[in-house]
């Protein structure tokens, strides 16, 4: 059944794999594989100057095109001019709406995107012109009508009266006027007998009438004629006006274009990373060349005076899997109950909460809470570590009169008496620039008389210091207080260059000849670290623990 609903799961994912893979190929492919068609990846390799002289090229054959046009349009008839400028207009919107369709998240940096865009902007002007090309073809023939039209109104004014002749004929009109005006003021007798006998009256009428309305026929076509003329004037001044009309030069494409293209920013990118990459080896080299032998001048630190009191070679015993601890009368051991192996049956144990209660914070942080207490002589305990496959476990006998600087997370067990239990004193360095180098500034100096059980990853070596012992800053566990620690740039430049060793190591060095100074080292500091997350937070714990000499 499980085999089963196993292969149901396996070949329902499948099919939905290709089911997505189906549809991204039919319906998103296409628009992908449209923007990286060869044309398109060769344009987007061209600069920012090559983008420029292409828009240039474009813009001097399109402002051809356009003028090669214009002069056709000037012998086309109004018809065909209304027909082409309607296809002209169409094409301007569609043009208009590919121009507002286009946009991506690149298209102000890739080059086949900008030259796409910047030729809809220049196709989008040329039809404008175009179309104002189209317009003032268009306007020239009914200019070329109107001007036809007022020549023939003209035609029939072939003879304008003059202004004298006017004035004349309005003379002679005001003439006849005033002659009536004089009859009808004789005396009324002499005006009967005169229009009776005579017909004068009528006679002076007639003549009134006949000759205002020459004035008034000469006036008004005088009128007409210059009008007409004016006409003719104003549409013949029109249509030169339109004939002599040029297509309005096209706009620069390339006017607020950016200065970056694709290329551009590959080859800035492509500088960053080079930058990026070389900048530690400079870094490097600078600190080991530079900086790094400033602090070798510099005072060494050294916690107390004196000298290890006892043979250095009795001290410490190697490191192994697993270690037997045999109590005597008075003495007592303190065990993380990690590392309780077995122990008698008659032993007396119990719970001890803290290494040291004058330093609770440290012995929490180091691990050095819920201790196995164990009491009993004669009691034998085997001490090795349960979880860690990779740790040993070594002895170092302190007795009385002598210190050594450890670190409480390699401190595995305590053997020390009842009434003279281990004493922990701490040390500030925070005026020591290999304090501050070695992100260090406190230390704890453990003085006997105790027995001290350190753990250590694949081991733990005891070395006398003699004239310095020089190793890495993770193998040092611990020290003689009375020896003089330092740090030193490491030997070889090369490893240390390409990041396979440090800028410094730790040495340590007896002050003078016999001072029998010791040195506790961890074999393998990393073996049994947990990777990843994880082991880079613990790591990150413990260097801020390192600080304060945890």
């Amino acid at each position: 059944m499980k085999a089963a609903l196993g292969w149901l799961g396996r070949t329902g994912l499948l099919y939905l794999v290709l089911c997505l893979a189906i549809a991204f190929y039919l319906f998103a492919w296409p628009a992908i594989s449209a923007q990286f068609s060869g044309e398109s990846l060769r344009q987007d390799a061209m600069s920012i100057g090559e983008v420029r002289e292409q828009l240039a090229e474009d813009r001097r054959a399109a402002q051809n095109r356009l003028e090669a046009r214009a002069e056709d349009f000037r012998q086309d008839a109004r018809e065909v001019l209304d027909l082409r400028l309607a296809e002209t207009r169409a094409e301007r919107e569609r043009t208009a709406m590919q121009l507002a369709e286009s946009g991506g998240l690149f298209d102000t940096i890739r080059p086949s995107r900008i030259l796409e865009r910047k030729r809809l902007e220049l196709r989008l002007a040329a039809l404008d012109a175009e179309i104002a090309a189209l317009e003032a073809a268009r306007e020239a023939r009914l200019r070329e009508r109107a001007l036809a039209g007022a020549q023939q109104r003209l035609e029939r004014y072939a003879r304008i009266p003059t202004a004298n002749a006017v004035a004349i004929s309005r003379r002679l009109c005001r003439q006849a006027e005033t002659a009536l005006t004089q009859f009808d003021e004789r005396e009324v007798l002499d005006r009967n007998l005169r229009e009776f006998v005579l017909r004068e009256r009528e006679t002076l009428a007639d003549r009134r009438d006949t000759r205002c309305e020459a004035a008034r026929e000469r006036a008004e076509r005088r009128e007409q004629g210059l009008a007409a003329a004016r006409s003719v004037r104003n549409a013949r001044a029109e249509l030169e006006r339109l004939q002599e009309w040029t297509p309005q030069r096209l706009p620069d494409p390339a006017t607020g274009l950016s200065d970056t293209a694709l290329r551009d920013v590959a080859w800035r990118a492509a500088i960053a990373l080079l930058a990026i990459l070389l900048l530690p080896f400079a870094v490097r080299t600078l600190f080991y060349h530079i900086l790094a032998p400033i602090p070798q001048k510099g005072p060494p630190i050294r916690l107390s005076a004196g000298q290890m009191p006892g043979d250095p070679d009795s001290i410490g015993r190697a490191s192994s899997t697993s270690l037997a601890v045999e109590l005597g009368e008075g003495e007592e051991l303190l065990i993380r109950q990690s590392f309780l192996q077995s122990s008698d049956a008659d032993a007396v144990m119990q719970t001890r909460w803290l290494l040291d209660w004058r330093r609770p914070l440290s012995s929490l942080a180091s691990g050095l809470a819920f201790l196995t207490q164990a009491r009993g002589a004669g009691t034998t305990f085997t001490i090795s570590a349960r979880e860690d496959p990779f740790a040993e476990v070594a002895r170092i006998d302190l007795p009385p009169g002598a210190a050594l600087v450890l670190q409480p997370r390699a401190l595995a067990a305590v053997l020390q008496t009842v009434d003279r239990p281990l004493q922990i004193r701490s040390r500030w360095k925070l005026f020591s620039l290999h304090a501050w180098l070695t992100f260090q500034f406190r230390y704890l100096v453990f003085h006997g008389p105790a027995a001290l059980i350190v753990k250590g990853g694949r081991g733990v070596r005891i070395e006398r210091a003699k004239n310095g012992r020089i190793f890495g800053q993770d193998q040092l566990v611990g020290f003689s207080a009375h020896t003089a620690y330092t740090i030193r740039r490491n030997e070889t430049f090369q490893p240390y260059l390409f990041g396979r060793e440090p800028l410094f190591r730790d040495r340590v060095t007896d002050a003078e000849e016999g001072d029998g100074g010791i040195l506790v080292v961890e074999e393998a500091p990393m073996a049994g670290r947990t990777g990843g997350l994880r082991g880079g937070l613990e790591n990150t714990f413990d260097a801020v623990l390192k600080a304060f000499g945890i």
